[in-house]
């Protein structure tokens, strides 16, 4: 009945000769970095997770319906376990609590270009690619034969004459030449293969980036919890208590004993117990 009535206070209708338009007012919404604004009160850490309740306190100046928006959750909440309790009667009723999971796109720019345009780009760097290959091999054919020539050259048998000597210097003239360009040729081939390479990476993790799995990967996940509230009093402040459950959690004792011996007739003992939870955060209770 309460919620019943919130509704029709917050309905507004308007009507033109015979027919009637009903427009609701759209809530307001109020934002809270659970963190910052809603600290921890209990927290019952079981084997496999724990149970964390939060006090969420605003002062409202104003009668109304509010969405209180809470964000900043662990990824490990279990969106099921929500729970949110509080209020004082006619002052403040609960009339909803959701829980949302947003995605943010990353803030690099994907490639807008059209994934077609992206495979043609690839495939021609492929060919480039390609024929830069077989330059190389060509060129270390040619190496391969030159410096079989110089082999056999040395190796030959028998006299050696003038005109023999005149031969050799022109060919060692020449095999050092050839050699000097063969490898000029083999950098150069090299350093565009590089380039060519680095290219076809970069191509493909565009085109990966087209994907729908890819993109959603790269998304950054942000959980909400909305609790739409009525407020039927002016000026009042309203706590309300929200509680869940965060898988994957896990906890261990430690202990911190401190003995101050300054006199032998008195001494003093702390002792200081820490419960620590895994993942999560770190109680310190000094008994």
């Amino acid at each position: 009945m309460e919620a019943e009535k919130v509704i029709a206070e917050n309905v507004i209708a308007v009507t033109t000769d015979s027919s009637a338009t009903t427009v609701t007012n759209k809530p307001a919404s109020i934002r809270f970095n659970i963190d910052q604004k809603c600290p921890i009160q209990f927290v019952t850490v079981y084997n496999d997770r724990a149970e964390v309740t939060r006090l969420l306190r605003h002062h409202f100046d104003g009668e109304g319906i509010y969405d209180l928006i809470l964000e900043g959750f662990s990824p490990f909440v279990d969106e099921t376990s929500l729970h949110v309790s509080g209020g004082t009667g006619k002052a403040c009723t609960i009339l909803e609590v959701s829980y949302q999971t947003m995605y943010e796109d990353p803030k690099e720019q994907t490639d807008l270009r059209p994934l077609d345009q992206l495979k043609s780009e690839l495939d021609k760097v492929e060919g480039e690619i390609a024929l830069r290959k077989q330059e190389i091999e060509r060129i270390n054919k040619q190496r391969t034969w030159l410096d079989g020539r110089a082999t056999k050259l040395m190796n030959q048998d028998g006299e050696v004459k003038t005109n023999d000597l005149e031969n050799m210097n022109l060919f060692l003239e020449f095999y050092h030449k050839t050699l000097v360009k063969l490898d000029e040729q083999t950098v150069n081939e090299e350093v565009e293969m590089k380039k060519l390479t680095d290219q076809r990476v970069a191509l493909n993790s565009k085109i990966n980036q087209h994907g729908a799995g890819n993109q959603l990967a790269n998304r950054k996940k942000r959980r909400e919890i909305t609790i739409t509230v009525h407020i039927g009093n002016t000026n009042i402040d309203v706590d309300l208590e929200v509680s869940y459950l965060i898988s994957n959690c896990s906890w261990s004792a430690s202990y911190d004993v401190r003995v101050n011996s300054q006199t032998t007739s008195k001494q003093q003992t702390q002792l200081t117990y820490y419960g620590i939870i895994v993942r999560v955060f770190l109680l310190n209770v000094i008994y």
